[in-house]
């Protein structure tokens, strides 16, 4: 692992970490995957990190940004920038790129990855920036952030979440452009890209109906995709035999669109 630094368009200084393959130069650049952390409000840290490791045991460089939100750093940025998901696909965006200007990886091979939030920033970066990367994979993403809103309403008396989202992006109903805007599910028709969908159909974090309207709007838009979507699982794969599934069919999935351009 190194640590990187990149620069937000608005001027702040941020760090990610970047793994590299062995046998990775400026002569040999590997593909790259980007690997937004989930939360928001978490962070990624040094050490092992067993996803990271297996994508870059089959060749590819792994970026993971540190972008606003992230724990440890909000005191650089505006008390609304916690909540700002557009201006976290934009940081997510600018390492990617501080990172393509380096000449350590091949711009023409770059795919996004990514789980719950991380899974958002994914189809909002196929979405956004359909010029730079070549796949995206989603797991246990959110891609309406209405329908997120609406499902945690019906457990508003037993959880503080439904208030919360209310209270942080506002209402669905009163901000309809708003939400239109953060909700890549809904712009679908901008992907030039194929994406693969994951999720587990017992979810209580994100129904896993967040990953079925993906799907169907993928289809409608003849946006090539892939799906992987295992009952008895929730938010992420804890069944060991459902991980190997799952990587095998991401080893296999990126080995395909990351592949060296003619």
């Amino acid at each position: 692992m190194n640590i990187i630094k990149f620069k937000t368009r608005d001027g702040q200084q941020l760090d990610a970490y970047l793994t590299l393959p062995a046998g990775a130069t400026k002569q040999n650049p590997p593909p790259l995957v980007v690997l937004p952390h989930g939360g928001p409000w978490a962070r990624n840290n040094w050490g092992f990190d067993n996803e990271v490791q297996f994508l870059a045991s089959r060749g590819y460089a792994v970026l993971q940004p540190n972008y606003r939100g992230s724990t440890g750093i909000n005191w650089m940025f505006p008390k609304d920038d916690e909540w700002d998901f557009r201006k976290m696909h934009d940081d997510v965006t600018d390492a990617t790129k501080t990172l393509i200007a380096s000449g350590y990886i091949d711009p023409q091979r770059v795919g996004i990855m990514g789980g719950s939030f991380g899974g958002y920033l994914a189809i909002s970066g196929v979405v956004n920036e359909p010029e730079l990367y070549r796949c995206a994979i989603t797991n246990a993403g959110v891609f309406d952030w209405a329908d997120q809103v609406n499902q945690y309403k019906y457990n508003q008396y037993d959880s503080p979440a439904f208030g919360r989202l209310i209270r942080k992006l506002g209402s669905p109903k009163e901000n309809p452009e708003k939400f239109a805007a953060i909700s890549p599910g809904r712009q679908v028709d901008r992907i030039r890209v194929p994406v693969f969908v994951a999720g587990g159909k017992d979810d209580q974090t994100v129904e896993i109906g967040q990953s079925r309207a993906l799907l169907a709007a993928l289809q409608k838009h003849g946006v090539p995709h892939e799906s992987l979507l295992i009952r008895d699982e929730g938010h992420g794969m804890a069944n060991l035999e459902n991980q190997v599934e799952l990587y095998g069919r991401i080893e296999a999935f990126l080995a395909k669109h990351l592949m060296p351009k003619p």
